[in-house]
Formats: C-alpha cells, structure tokens, sequence
C-alpha cells in the first residue's frame, strides 16, 4: 500500500482547502472538510450552515486519504502491474482523492506511458485532459512532479 506521507497530506490539504462548513467544488458539488464530497447519505448531518470541528474534518480526512490509497493502490496493480515510485504513487493517491478510481482509470495513455517509466510522456497525457482545464495549476503541478521522476533518483 502507498504510504501515506506528511509531505502528502500536506500537499492534499493546500490543493483542496481546508472548511468546516458545506461549500460547492470546482464542479458544483457539495463538500467539506478537505475535499469530502458529501454524500446522499450525509446531507442532513452536513446541511448549509452547519459548522463542524477541526477533528471532524481531519478524521474525514484520514478516511478519504485511505480510500483513495486503496484506490490508487487497486489502479497501480491493475493498470501498471508493478510498483511505481514512491512519488508517482502519491501523485496517482492525489488524483485518485480528487477524480475517483474509475476517473484515474480513465488516463489510458499515461497508464501506457507509466508501463515504461516514459514519465515526461505520462505527464503529458495528464495535462491532456479535461481535469486540466478544470483545475489547471493542480494537474500541472503533479504532472511535473511525474515529469521528474528520472531526475529525482
């Protein structure tokens, strides 16, 4: 499983914001805390206006945070077969957190490009996308992080 770093966290955490209250996301759906979408299920407990703690938020946090390395862990297998480098399996975690598994899916070329460690060519295919134009500064700056890969060892 993809450890889960401070360094990440922290990264999540200044890519999503941080509110106790119900806000709308980039795509107009409701959220709180560090990016949790709120679900059929949570919209009483999490209605406009009601405000919740720091340690709500941060357990959210933590659930989401496993979910999506579950996720990104699923995806790696599945899509790569073999084990990433530690910061492109955050990178994948990070997008897997934002987009959903079946979302990251999606990125059939980068997936290819991953497959043999092509990292410029996989951060290409992550810019080429309609997450790009949604949330721009995010996506670039993780597909730089997998640019780099090379650079890094």
């Amino acid at each position: 499983m993809i450890e889960i770093t401070d360094s990440l966290k922290d990264r999540v955490r200044l890519n999503e914001g941080v509110r106790t209250q119900m806000y709308l996301d980039s795509l107009g759906k409701a959220t709180i805390g560090i990016g949790h979408l709120i679900q059929p299920h949570e919209r009483e407990r999490y209605a406009e206006g009601v405000e919740i703690s720091m340690e709500e938020v941060e357990e959210l946090f933590d659930i989401d945070l496993n979910r999506a390395a579950a996720g990104a862990d699923l995806l790696i297998d599945e899509c790569v077969g073999k084990d990433l480098p530690q910061n492109v399996s955050e990178v994948i975690l990070e997008m897997v957190f934002q987009l959903g598994t079946n979302g990251v899916r999606k990125f059939s070329k980068m997936w290819k490009a991953m497959r043999v460690k092509d990292w410029e060519k996989a951060a290409a295919e992550m810019k080429d996308s309609r997450w790009h134009s949604q949330t721009t500064k995010r996506c670039e700056h993780l597909a730089e992080i997998v640019a780099n890969t090379d650079k890094l060892a």
